[in-house]
């Protein structure tokens, strides 16, 4: 009596009153983090039965297994507790998609855990109805098209949850605000380093949809008296520029005459280039701004390391959208240093999503996947283009 309870996979409890003073969302997030009731007898089952399976046994904290899987390299990890607490990892470089994940294989072969996340570049289809689910699809990569990543990995007997590499960075970023204290509605995450990738979380939950957020292909207004092609113009999409193709790390490459990526550290922080990134990147922020109405950008991946970057891009996406969005995160470059904003994770931001995504399978998180309508879409980019024309 006088208790509020949620059927998720067991029940957790909290007082009515409290319950009387908080929000939804935070009830929902104290419901999700409050330790489980588990009888004395449950809890001596849980101490003397055998193990499921080689890769899994009773344990008070839970152990999770992570596959970030990067264009140029695949990461695994271990964790204990939670996501961020990583106790093991390793690295192997993406080759081909059967050297790769038999590596992946062997080293979690090795490993007890509980529970899988898997993270990898898109396209993906991450519809558990589809004949194709877990498959990479139509990647410019070519060795990895069609993929089964999942059907690669999911051996070993244990929960599988399976998102972009966006996606699960997205979501971890969410629960990082959640454990803030703060109560956001929309977060998005773009990494911008050999691609340009963006995730979005919205109401807890990763955006599928259709199939999940591009929106590192979508069409931005040219920076003044650009004329570049692209890094690989076969691969843009046809007659427009796309934020990929402008500003992911070959594009800057090539655009300061550079042999390859690895240059781009050595520039100076005044080189023409990062003034060109950081007008698509504002392009980029502007219209997920007025898209998807975001309470936090997190901008992450190799070209963010340049942290003189995040200044410009505030002051820009301002610029951008003119005035039009009447809030006080956007009334200046200083107020949006609290909308964009680097990872708090850094580095870490891939694999703790993917871990992310593996705490999820378990049951300690909620994150069935957002549906969301982008009915603005046109309205966006066509605000955005009379604002860079004002």
């Amino acid at each position: 009596k006088n208790q509020f309870f949620e059927p998720q996979p067991f029940c957790r409890r909290i007082s009515a009153s409290h319950a009387e003073k908080t929000s939804f969302l935070q009830r929902r997030t104290a419901l999700l983090t409050l330790p489980l009731e588990t009888s004395a007898a449950q809890a001596r089952r849980t101490d003397t039965a055998g193990p499921l399976n080689p890769h899994t046994r009773a344990r008070t904290m839970p152990v999770l297994a992570a596959v970030e899987g990067g264009g140029t390299t695949y990461v695994v990890a271990i964790a204990k507790d939670k996501p961020e607490n990583i106790i093991e990892r390793a690295s192997f470089p993406t080759t081909t998609p059967e050297e790769t994940l038999s590596k992946c294989k062997a080293w979690l072969r090795q490993r007890s855990f509980d529970a899988l996340g898997i993270a990898t570049f898109g396209p993906v289809d991450p519809r558990t109805s589809s004949k194709t689910y877990g498959h990479i699809t139509k990647t410019p990569k070519k060795l990895w098209r069609d993929a089964d990543v999942v059907g690669a990995l999911d051996i070993f007997g244990v929960p599988v949850k399976f998102d972009t590499d966006v996606n699960a960075p997205a979501l971890s970023e969410y629960r990082a605000m959640i454990d803030k204290g703060e109560d956001p509605s929309c977060v998005a995450y773009a990494t911008v380093g050999t691609g340009v990738g963006v995730g979005l979380v919205v109401n807890g939950a990763p955006v599928h949809g259709l199939l999940h957020p591009e929106a590192g292909h979508a069409c931005v207004p040219r920076y003044p008296g650009d004329d570049f092609a692209g890094h690989n113009p076969s691969l843009n999409c046809p007659g427009w520029a796309e934020v990929e193709a402008m500003c992911a790390s070959g594009a800057l490459a090539k655009r300061a005459g550079l042999n390859d990526t690895a240059g781009l550290k050595d520039l100076p922080d005044d080189h023409p280039v990062w003034d060109v990134a950081a007008h698509y990147l504002a392009a980029l922020c502007a219209n997920l701004i007025l898209v998807v109405s975001p309470e936090k950008i997190v901008l992450s991946g190799g070209v963010m390391l340049r942290a003189s970057l995040f200044p410009r891009i505030r002051a820009k996406t301002v610029q951008y959208l003119n005035g039009y969005i009447p809030v006080p995160a956007v009334a200046s470059a200083a107020a949006a240093e609290t909308l964009i904003v680097p990872s708090p994770h850094g580095n870490d931001a891939g694999i703790i999503g993917a871990l992310t995504l593996a705490q999820d399978a378990l049951g300690g998180g909620s994150s069935s996947p957002c549906r969301l309508s982008l009915m603005g879409g046109a309205f966006a980019a066509g605000a955005l283009l009379a604002a860079l024309l004002r």
